[in-house]
């Protein structure tokens, strides 16, 4: 397989996206997804939590049965069709490889589908990154491509050389497609290099940590880190300490205020509508949710199919919370 600027730009590693291959080297240098959490762009992912994955102390968080990203792998190639059909001059490519960088080996992109804008010369020929997404609804696009994607194609075409990207996207609960175009732009493919390059060699060669930002990506990733303790306990360790203890335990007090005053305004609400679906104000409209449901009794089911239980587990690790006890 060979496609536009491999050889030359970037080594191409054939593999099909999601396989166990791919998900290893992903892990071995910086991807399009990881740009905006490094540069602190990412709603979902930290820089401190791309770090633990990248320097192996913790596993990507496995997201391929979650219903968003399942209904994106299935509808991509539909997706990919409908570009197509709506631009029928245009040659398109369905990339199953990693581009690697040659002069940057950490740098590297996972690109949906190459595309090629018709010209009057084959050497003319323009070649570009197509990505494809969905989306639940419009919202995070209405000033055009959100941050955390610009980062992510920015990222492929300094990683490929190509000159454009368009981003195609369906938006599935208004059943519409929408087309972006970016061409290349210099000073962001400098903004994108300084990032990937700073927090590769500052952080992940250093085996230095980043600022966390305390979310629970971070905590999963530290209990997978330090997945046993070795029974010490810590003396001196600074005041740092300290002022953690003091803002954890005004946290904790703070949410079970708020956790309090949460269920007794609920408690209100449900007795306010009682049978009824809901009401309305001149606030706002409530509505009451209410439904019957099974659940899985798993201490019987243990009990009984003990065989059964130890097939279908898997083993994981447990973080158990902090307890803090004033010292007297």
């Amino acid at each position: 397989m060979k496609i536009k600027g491999s050889g030359k730009l970037f080594e191409l590693i054939p593999c099909k996206q999601n396989s166990p291959e791919w998900l290893e080297l992903r892990g071995l240098a910086i991807g399009g997804s990881d740009v905006a959490a490094i540069m602190g762009l990412s709603p979902w992912r930290t820089p401190a939590e791309v770090w633990l994955e990248k320097t192996g102390k913790a596993e990507p968080e496995d997201l391929s049965d979650r219903p968003y990203v399942q209904r994106g792998h299935d509808l991509e190639d539909m997706v990919a069709a409908e570009y197509h059909k709506r631009h029928p001059d245009r040659i398109v490519h369905k990339v199953n490889a990693i581009c690697r960088s040659i002069k940057r080996p950490w740098a590297q992109a996972s690109l949906d589908r190459e595309v090629c804008y018709p010209t009057e010369s084959d050497q003319q020929k323009r070649w570009g990154v197509l990505e494809i997404k969905t989306a639940r609804d419009d919202r995070d696009w209405k000033e055009g491509i959100p941050p955390y994607y610009l980062t992510q194609v920015t990222h492929y075409m300094s990683v490929t050389g190509r000159s454009f990207a368009d981003v195609f996207v369906l938006f599935v609960e208004q059943w519409r497609y929408e087309e972006f175009h970016i061409e290349r732009d210099e000073e962001d493919i400098e903004a994108v290099n300084a990032a990937v390059d700073g927090f590769w060699h500052g952080f992940v060669e250093t085996d230095t940590m980043p600022e966390l930002v305390g979310t629970d990506g971070e905590s999963k990733g530290l209990a997978q880190w330090h997945r046993q303790s070795n029974g010490e306990v810590l003396e001196s360790v600074g005041p740092e300490a300290d002022l953690a203890i003091s803002e954890y335990q005004d946290a904790v007090a703070a949410e079970k205020e708020a956790k309090e005053r949460k269920s007794a305004a609920g408690a209100k609400l449900r007795a306010i509508i009682g049978d009824a679906k809901g009401i309305v104000t001149d606030v706002a409209k409530v509505t009451w949710s209410r439904s019957e449901s099974s659940r899985l009794n798993a201490k019987k089911l243990k009990e009984d199919h003990p065989d059964i239980v130890s097939a279908y587990s898997t083993l994981y690790v447990r973080d158990g919370g902090l307890r803090i006890t004033e010292v007297k």
